[in-house]
């Protein structure tokens, strides 16, 4: 017959022997799926820096564009050109052969359009000096407008230095010739300001990237502005991606057809390389997202690839084998068998001198202990033994009880304001996250409904320079205990020095507009009662209502009602000052 000990030694062994096994399939089998999803991340990490480098180089040509596109606009004379007829020009059906180019209103229109090109080349020259890449720069007049004032173009395709060219020609070209009159005619055909994909451009003998807008003043297209930039300066910077042994990024347009790779050939299509590529690429086009990660085969060797959309619609992917990325896996679960059948032997050793020792009352330790760890604080142990075991569970019960104490505590001062005892911004973050959860959830049959209530305590700090912060407290604390009663069944929140908001939700949301006129009445009478400044009140407020048609996020609510509660701010100053009446 087995004693006790024999079968809890046999059982531990058991135990273990099981335990480990588990624990070790558990970990390879994670540790395959940790390692794909850490792959995918780093393949997403670095698709998505390489991304937002390559968006702040083409923002960079868009702002750039936009600021001369936006002067332009502004040095144009809407009443010189009304009063020279161009408005006209589309709608009579004027036809260019029959223009008379030399009449007395087409030579006004002629210097007045000398005299602009003279004001913008300037003030374009300075802003693409300091914009990095750009390889040409111009401002083409409209050919139906004038013969005389064509525009002008710089090129710095081989110097350091802008140097002023001839313009082209439009008229010599039909409109889709996109190598010669491409940058032209497109930007106008779309109606907006608007990048070209890579094309060749025959003026240049390069292959260029656009960004051009189209120039509308009074009615009339008076011609286009636009950057160029070399397309090889965006190869260098995906042509520098790599990961893992043989992993490499390319370029494609928002088609899927390739502009850069280092195995294929400029024009393929993506579809085309295996069936697998071309579901994925049809995902792609179908799906709103930005970016995202792709599975598929070529030439027999299984890929991933991480996509992301760039600012100018081409699309950039960073793609490596999934041998590459499955390799460092293989490695960590040949050492966890290795280290596995170690731990087994050791284990069994140790139990064999230790499990003696073990009783029930270290087992509810132990799960007490597991408990705590996991944030469960309600722990009661009963074993009162004499034996260490005993001391051990009776220190560990009273510290579960001051852990309870202290965590309260804890939680009570973590989330309160300490001047106004209103929640703090920390409360108002987790109740903004939860808020949101509810927007992800909403359906048609559950519409999240809620308003943001923004405040800000106008004289805070004349208060504070001219009566001392202490009168200042008791300002914010008067002003608090305003919108505590006004927005009695909504929280509030003290998210800065002088910043309250409201979340209206129910009741208070349905009564929004009357209490946010309440604030301004309570106030009145305050202020009329008021000895001192700082018992007087004086409250910057602005409210915005949920929309899911405009805000994705809580936030977004709170920027518009932000915006609107700098707006009242701004009438109150107008107003006057609260410490001058």
């Amino acid at each position: 017959m087995r004693s006790i000990r024999t079968k809890i030694i046999l059982l531990t062994i058991v135990a273990i022997l099981v335990s480990v096994l588990a624990v070790s399939g558990i970990s390879i089998f994670s540790i395959h799926s940790e390692a794909d999803e850490n792959a995918e991340q780093q393949m997403s990490l670095i698709c998505e820096n390489r991304q937002k480098t390559l968006n702040e180089y083409l923002n960079s040509i868009e702002q750039s564009v936009d600021v001369v596109s936006r002067y332009v606009r502004v040095k144009l004379d809407r009443e010189e050109l009304v009063e020279d007829g161009v408005p006209n020009l589309a709608e009579s059906g004027e036809e260019l052969k029959d223009k008379d180019w030399d009449s007395p209103r087409q030579k006004r229109l002629d210097s007045y359009l000398d005299g602009h090109l003279e004001d913008i080349d300037s003030l374009f020259r300075s802003v693409s000096i300091h914009t990095n890449g750009v390889v040409t720069y111009y401002y083409r007049i409209n050919p139906k407008l004038t013969r005389n004032s064509k525009g002008f173009w710089y090129s710095r395709l081989h110097s350091t230095v802008f140097k002023k060219s001839d313009v082209t020609d439009i008229e010599a070209y039909e409109e889709d010739d996109v190598s010669h009159v491409g940058w032209y005619y497109l930007p106008i055909q779309r109606g907006c300001a608007s990048w070209l994909e890579p094309y060749y451009n025959a003026n240049l003998g390069i292959d260029i990237i656009s960004y051009v807008t189209p120039i509308y003043k009074a009615g009339a297209l008076i011609g286009v502005v636009g950057m160029d930039i070399d397309f090889s300066t965006l190869v260098e910077q995906i042509d520098d991606i790599h990961l893992f042994r043989t992993g490499y990024a390319c370029l494609t347009d928002p088609n899927g057809v390739i502009l850069y790779h280092p195995e294929l050939e400029r024009g393929t299509l993506l579809a085309d390389i295996s069936e697998e590529m071309e579901v994925a690429e049809r995902q792609i086009r179908e799906s709103r997202a930005r970016e995202g990660i792709i599975r598929y085969s070529h030439k027999g060797i299984k890929k991933k690839a991480a996509w992301a959309r760039l600012s100018n619609g081409l699309r950039l992917m960073v793609v490596a084998p999934v041998a590459e990325i499955s390799e460092r896996w293989f490695y960590l679960s040949y050492v966890i068998v290795i280290a596995t059948l170690l731990i087994v032997g050791i284990f069994i050793l140790i139990s064999w001198h230790i499990v003696k020792k073990i009783s029930e009352p270290l087992v509810r330790l132990t799960e007490a202990s597991r408990l705590l760890t996991a944030g469960e604080y309600k722990v009661d142990l009963t074993y009162r033994g004499q034996d260490e075991i005993g001391i051990l569970t009776g220190a560990f019960q009273k510290l579960v009880e001051h852990l309870q104490v202290y965590i309260s505590d804890l939680s009570g001062k973590a989330y309160k304001d300490a001047l106004t005892s209103v929640k703090n911004k920390a409360a108002y973050d987790i109740y903004s996250r939860k808020l949101e959860d509810l927007l992800h959830l909403e359906s048609a049959e559950s519409t999240v409904e809620f308003a943001v209530v923004m405040c800000d305590c106008n004289e805070l700090k004349r208060i504070n320079d001219l009566f001392g912060h202490d009168k200042g407290d008791l300002y914010l604390q008067k002003t608090c205990s305003l919108i505590c009663k006004v927005f009695s069944h909504s929280p509030v929140f003290r998210i800065g020095g002088d910043e309250f908001v409201s979340i209206l939700e129910k009741e208070d949301f349905e009564n929004r507009g009357a209490l946010l006129n309440k604030i301004d009445r309570m106030a009145e009478d305050i202020n009329a009662a008021a000895e001192y400044p700082w018992e007087m009140i004086s409250l910057a407020k602005g409210m915005a209502v949920y929309d899911s048609r405009i805000d994705q996020n809580v936030e977004s609510v709170l920027q518009r009602a932000d915006a609107k509660m700098y707006d009242n701010k701004r009438k109150m100053k107008s107003a006057g000052s609260i410490l001058s009446k």
